[in-house]
């Protein structure tokens, strides 16, 4: 059984909390034409990153539904590793004066030799595998056989891929059976059978959960930051990656705090295993706000009771990445009934009704001047908040992405 993520996957899911936003007896027929499936999603993290918190409640809700469906990360890449799919990662999003390496690309590939030896011996035994981004995605090289069907899930802004990064990919692609992607722009060139599937969020896991933590409790958590809780908090909360756009976020700040001087900033998130990128990052966002008492960037552990502790505790919440794959960080924030405000990149403005459930701005003055806008006028941030918490619970969550999963896996399996 290549299932070794057990310990990461909410596996004691209701389906029925779900009813009042879902047809549950819908997804159930979806399922019907595929009893005795077994499915395998193969990622490069377990916690820490967007896709595994998609994995930890997807996969057990397909488990739910009758459906066999596994996790697996590979055990056996190094840090090197790791720098060359971050790089191939930014190739795919547009870092143009990148090139890969001849030895860059013997790594990746005998990486995937290598991965490919822990999976070889129960691979047959699923008929659908789902590798989710590139890290993975040479593995079928020495893994496809006659009798399972593969599909490439890309999760990242691949509108203007680097020719090189294409280049290599091209012909491992190539032999996949279907690839999903969030948006239409994204679907690379010559991708076989390409589906647009968006990902999703939940609300009852523990990370978004609004009835779980207490007040005071929320209260402690941005005391413990040396954050005054009676004062209003600008947040932006996800990865630390230079795509994130926090330069800008504390640029908005700055500016802000010069309007409403009792202004605060939080910065923080966590860092995933997989990103070399990481640490030197995060030092540069802290220098961007020293001098700043009542500013803070800080990463934390992987803690998603704190996560939404914070998210809740935050004013307004943004997203002002410059790349982005989708950013369910707007999703989660939005269903703690937050106004968010976003670039209008990738799959940010997917997640809000501009003027609605928040603001899609396309410069740092629009940013500061929304924000002062909100900071003004606390009946608008709580309509927009409930207003964003309902569009989300309509479109962008998990028993709706597992239902979009059944149409694709019946698709290819030719049972549609």
């Amino acid at each position: 059984m290549l299932n070794n993520t057990l310990k990461y996957q909410y596996s004691d899911i209701d389906l029925e909390q779900y009813r009042e936003y879902v047809s549950i007896d819908d997804i159930r027929n979806e399922a019907k034409a595929l009893k005795g499936a077994r499915i395998l999603h193969i990622n490069s993290v377990s916690h820490g990153g967007g896709v595994a918190s998609i994995l930890s409640r997807i996969v057990p809700m397909m488990g739910k539904l009758g459906i066999t469906a596994h996790w697996y990360v590979p055990e056996s890449p190094s840090d090197a590793f790791f720098v060359v799919t971050k790089k191939q990662h930014n190739m795919f999003q547009g870092q143009t004066w990148e090139k890969l390496t001849d030895r860059e690309k013997e790594l990746y590939f005998k990486t995937q030799s290598r991965c490919a030896e822990e999976l070889k011996k129960e691979i047959d035994t699923y008929d659908i595998v789902v590798v989710h981004d590139s890290q993975y995605l040479g593995i079928i090289n020495h893994l496809k056989g006659n009798n399972n069907r593969w599909i490439y899930r890309c999760h990242i802004d691949t509108t203007n891929p680097n020719p090189d990064v294409i280049d290599f990919f091209n012909p491992v692609i190539a032999r996949y059976d279907a690839s999903v992607y969030h948006l239409k722009s994204y679907i690379l060139k010559d991708s076989p059978n390409p589906f647009i599937m968006p990902p999703s969020t939940d609300p009852f896991e523990p990370k978004n959960d609004i009835n779980i933590i207490a007040e005071d409790a929320i209260r402690k958590i941005i005391n413990s930051f040396g954050l005054d809780s009676n004062r209003p908090v600008l947040l932006q909360v996800g990865r630390f990656d230079p795509a994130k756009g926090y330069e800008d976020v504390c640029e908005v700040f700055k500016r802000v705090k010069e309007t409403v001087s009792g202004v605060q900033l939080l910065l923080t998130g966590a860092g995933a295993k997989d990103d070399p990128q990481f640490a030197p990052y995060l030092k540069k966002v802290k220098s961007l706000v020293t001098g700043y008492k009542d500013a803070v960037v800080q990463a934390i552990p992987f803690d998603v009771i704190k996560l939404n502790a914070v998210q809740q505790a935050g004013t307004i919440v943004y997203a002002l990445s410059n790349r982005e794959g989708f950013g369910l960080v707007v999703s989660e924030a939005s269903i703690k009934e937050k106004p968010v405000i976003v670039t209008d990149v990738g799959g940010l403005p997917e997640q809000v009704i501009n003027g609605e459930t928040g603001f899609v701005i396309n410069s740092i003055e629009e940013a500061v001047s929304r924000t002062i806008e909100l900071l003004k006028d606390k009946d608008k941030r709580l309509s927009m908040g409930r207003a964003g918490r309902r569009y989300i619970l309509s479109k962008f969550i998990t028993p709706i992405h597992v239902k979009n999963y059944f149409r694709l896996f019946k698709k290819i399996s030719g049972k549609d």
